[in-house]
């Protein structure tokens, strides 16, 4: 079979599991499993195939980091000290114009970690912070922008659990790939602090909320008591990757351990606490990992194939411009976007993307952290984006023409992030270029 039919048929019926709602790991798995039956040309080296990929995938140090995170993350979301910071930096903005809104943007980022999914994060936020936003007289496209956005930081700044899973798969180094999103993490920020200010200016955020002063000394008391803990924990796991200090897997033990320090000696953290979050840190994990363990598999089969070596033969013949090259991957990936989860994405273009990206010499990391933006881009680029319909589901009463409109100038200032990290990929690599190793 030639590589272009082998890689069609895998990729076709690998989209037809997924729109009939197959789960990406057991569609990958199945169609793998079958894939390597026609490849080997027998049962006995077809499930030789498989076990080996199966048994290799997930056994990388690299992946360590991603249930530690996730602990971390459980931890600090159990025994409420990230609710205490994300309240204490409400309180904080005082009579900021689009207070709320800046609050979903920092706590989208914030409890993304939790999930690892941008969906989950606008599922959580949609249900929580939109009421609010509703009854203090936000404008509807404001409030559901800002939470449709807010999953993008949730993708880009360190620690990232879906940073870690594509370095993971990618072979891109991990520790380098979670310092990199600062910058570009701050930008996206920063964009969406100019939207939150321009429209609440137009009276977007409703009428002024009224917020008592407090004194300086009272600020710093509860800025300590409430958000120093979390903040610590962050600066101490960046640190320690970012002067070379541990690696992400050890950084992220030390967060993990850190953060269970803190619940306990709050005494906010017991033995259910403990149980509850080892029971989301599993099922999360889990999840994670049985995706992994179909896109080794694949990963492996489009290598013995040919189709990897084909499609980047095929492709650097018929596009020879960089700039060209990656507006095509860019192009792809918005148009995946619309139809998959960012997850699946990722698996089903590493294998692929990656020698392309060999082959035009580009940074890796750099390139990583393109194709993470582009699908925060793509999950909510009108009509299809997937978050678009998350949103729907759990805010019924917002027309499509709403949520459509709404995400229009949060796309607006991503792209233009996009656009400043593509020209100048110093603003990527610099921090990186200054780690300590």
């Amino acid at each position: 079979m030639e590589w272009y039919a082998f890689l069609g048929s895998f990729l076709g019926l690998l989209a037809i599991l997924l729109v009939l709602r197959v789960p990406v790991a057991w569609a990958m798995l199945g169609v793998g499993t079958l894939a390597a039956f026609v490849l080997y040309g027998g049962v006995e080296p077809a499930l030789n195939q498989v076990s080996l990929s199966v048994l290799n995938s997930v056994t990388s140090f690299t992946f360590t980091a991603i249930p530690l995170f996730i602990f971390m993350g459980e931890v600090l979301f159990r025994s409420h000290v990230a609710q205490e910071a994300l309240d204490e930096i409400s309180i904080a903005l005082r009579r900021l114009p689009g207070k709320l809104s800046m609050v979903a943007i920092g706590g989208g980022a914030m409890f993304g970690l939790l999930s690892g999914s941008t969906l989950a994060n606008t599922a959580l936020f949609g249900r929580t912070l939109l009421p609010q936003m509703e009854s203090r007289g936000y404008d509807s496209r404001l409030a559901a922008g800002s939470i449709l956005a807010s999953g993008g930081l949730a993708m880009i700044l360190p620690p990232s659990a879906l940073a870690i899973l594509w370095g993971g798969i990618a072979q891109v180094p991990i520790g380098p790939l979670l310092i990199a999103g600062i910058v570009p993490g701050l930008l996206m920020t920063a964009g969406y602090a100019v939207v939150v200010l321009v429209w609440s200016r137009r009276g977007g955020d409703g009428p002024t909320e009224y917020v008592g002063r407090r004194s300086l000394g009272e600020a710093l008391r509860s800025g300590v008591r409430r958000a120093l803990a979390p903040g610590l924990i962050i600066a101490i796991v960046l640190g320690c990757i970012f002067f070379g200090l541990a690696t992400p897997t050890e950084s992220a033990a030390i967060g993990a351990s850190a953060s269970l320090l803190v619940g306990v000696t709050l005494r906010r953290f017991g033995l259910r606490e403990l149980r509850d979050t080892c029971v989301g840190t599993l099922r999360t994990t889990t999840m994670i990992f049985a995706i992994v363990l179909g896109s080794t598999l694949y990963a492996q089969l489009m290598s013995f194939s040919g189709a990897t070596r084909g499609l980047v033969e095929s492709v650097t013949t018929h596009v020879s411009g960089t700039a060209a090259m990656l507006v095509v991957i860019m192009l792809v990936l918005l148009v995946l976007g619309a139809f998959i989860d960012q997850v699946s994405i990722m698996l089903v273009t590493a294998p692929l993307f990656m020698p392309i990206v060999d082959a035009f010499g580009w940074n890796p990391v750099w390139f990583s952290l393109l194709l993470l933006i582009n699908l925060q881009i793509a999950n909510t680029t009108p009509p299809f984006g997937m978050s678009l319909f998350v949103m729907k589901g759990v805010a019924p009463h917002l027309s499509m023409g709403t949520l459509y409109r709404s995400v229009l100038p949060w796309i607006a200032s991503d792209c233009v992030v996009l656009l400043l990290l593509a020209v100048f990929p110093s603003l990527v690599l610099f921090l990186p270029g200054l780690m300590l190793t």
